[in-house]
């Protein structure tokens, strides 16, 4: 307490914010609770040093003259049938795997920044950012703006930023990514809502999900969101009586009361599916609350959870996006996805965005739509497609398409493509599991012009869907085969030099001596 008193003092003249939010939703279809933990952080430059921005984080900003990076982690895929919408937690879900976006002053030496960048990242989250190279990273499409790559909400397209996007669909996400990212909040996790965070029990859920944005602006502020999405097990023995330490934690927890963080203006937990009211919410600065408190029985599951169960999924499956492999073999295939608008009366304006390595060369004058099995009205319905080849071992391919969804459609466009044959060193490990291709992006708006009721269902789903990250197979060669020459290479030089020491250094004397001594030959 005397600690914080202290920083209290010295963040005066810093004119520091710091918020920390805990969002509790009940899932009675699939018997588990989502946890959303957001943390903010707005601050003007401090002259006295003190500094609720991690400084790491600020070094980074300012020695890559950098405006903005937005890192995510995640395992699983967030789907609003199971989950619920994601837009009243004012963010966006993340892709399965890893993600960095950055925003760029300048366009002058960006590989060398972005390098620069994925490096340090990587150092300190523990993670593989580095493979983060010219192959898998991209910017923005003529026309694009960065909310159509999935970028955080509040980035605005600006001429004078370059916005860089990479991902990585095979990285995952472990409790050394989880450490750093809690030792950037100012009471990291030994008060406030960041005490509920235990990084074992937190990767063991069933869907986990993990982000960091920073950023700053000219006018010297700097705002840092972190938010954590998690999704877990109510107690097994009676889920209508469980508290925040059988949820939070793997092993029982003593009766400990967690506070507000001392530094926080705000510490609240927001509880929703109350009988009394659809939000409660129970501000930790005023009280404290238990671990072992059993204090929501207020939820109102017992009386309808049966018809909850029945219609749950219906209500929420307005939008979704989802993306196959097509064709068999590891020479030829193709990639078909399927965009669907559920709703019974909104139409959507809909924007797909993808980013295909250049070892599947695609071929983009075989693009195929479909909408309800017709090509004409799936024609009418798209208002733009727009591509980016890719070069050899270069840049990845783009592509993006714009459309209008009408209330009840769905529309499936196809590409057909050609793998490529690698160089040895350029296959992972286990190359024969394998390519792992990142996720697709889709953003669907709910047309302005239309009836009320249209413009308010926005706040009912999540906007911005990913797609599952695909598993290709490539053409692979024999991996055995050095095995093989080096095995048979070692034979040959053995036998041949032990034939050339035996004909060059054994005396022949000795050779006759073996001969005659025996007396019956």
């Amino acid at each position: 307490m005397l600690l914080g008193l202290c920083l209290l003092l010295l963040l005066h003249g810093a004119r520091a914010a710091f918020t920390e939010q805990l969002t509790l939703r009940p899932l009675p279809a699939i018997n588990q609770v989502l946890g959303h933990f957001a943390f903010s952080v707005d601050e003007t430059s401090s002259r006295n040093g003190a500094s609720l921005f991690p400084n790491v984080l600020r070094q980074i900003l300012e020695k890559h003259d950098a405006e903005s990076l937005h890192l995510t982690f995640s395992v699983g895929r967030y789907a609003d049938w199971r989950y619920g919408s994601a837009q009243s937690f004012n963010s966006s879900n993340a892709p399965f795997g890893t993600r960095l976006q950055v925003a760029l002053r300048g366009d002058k030496d960006l590989q060398l920044r972005w390098r620069g960048i994925t490096s340090e990242l990587g150092g300190i989250f523990s993670a593989s950012l580095n493979q983060m190279d010219e192959t898998v990273v991209t910017g923005l499409m003529a026309g694009s703006i960065p909310q159509e790559l999935g970028a955080f909400p509040t980035t605005k397209a600006n001429p004078a930023l370059v916005f860089l996007h990479g991902s990585l669909a095979r990285e995952e996400l472990c409790t050394e990514n989880l450490t750093p990212w809690l030792k950037m909040l100012p009471c990291r996790a030994i008060s406030g809502l960041g005490a509920l965070i235990d990084p074992i029990n937190a990767v063991s859920g069933e869907y986990l999900s993990l982000s960091l944005f920073a950023e700053r602006s000219r006018d010297g502020n700097w705002r840092l969101r972190q938010h954590l999405t998690m999704v877990q097990s109510p107690s097994k023995l009676n889920r209508l009586r469980w508290s925040l330490g059988s949820l939070f934690f793997a092993n029982d927890q003593p009766n400990v009361d967690i506070a507000a963080c001392p530094l926080a203006e705000e510490s609240v937990i927001h509880t929703e599916g109350m009988v009394s009211s659809d939000v409660v919410t129970t501000d930790l600065r005023k009280q404290p609350v238990s671990l072992s408190t059993s204090w929501f029985e207020g939820w109102k599951l017992a009386a309808e959870e049966a018809a909850s169960q029945s219609s749950y999924k219906a209500q929420q499956n307005v939008v979704s996006a989802h993306r196959f492999v097509t064709g068999y073999g590891q020479v030829r295939g193709g990639i078909a996805v399927q965009l669907k608008n559920n709703h019974p009366s909104c139409g959507m304006r809909l924007t797909y965005h993808d980013v295909i390595p250049w070892y599947l060369r695609m071929y983009f004058h075989t693009f195929r739509a479909t909408a309800g099995g017709s090509e004409q009205k799936a024609q009418e319905l798209i208002e733009e497609f727009d591509f980016v080849p890719a070069e050899l071992r270069g840049r990845p391919n783009q592509l993006r398409l714009k459309a209008y969804l009408p209330a009840n459609t769905t529309l499936i466009f196809s590409l057909q493509m050609e793998k490529a044959f690698l160089r040895l060193s350029e296959h992972p490990p286990d190359a024969n599991r394998g390519f792992d291709i990142a996720s697709g992006i889709a953003t669907f708006d709910v047309v302005r012009d239309a009836t009320e009721g249209c413009k308010e269902a926005e706040a009912h789903f999540t906007t911005t869907l990913f797609t599952e990250p695909l598993l290709v197979p490539l053409p692979t060669p024999d991996f055995s085969m050095p095995y093989n020459v080096i095995t048979m290479t070692s034979t040959v030089v053995a036998f041949f030099v032990g034939t050339m020491l035996n004909a060059l250094l054994r005396k022949a004397p000795r050779l006759k001596q073996m001969m005659t001594s025996n007396p019956n030959k």
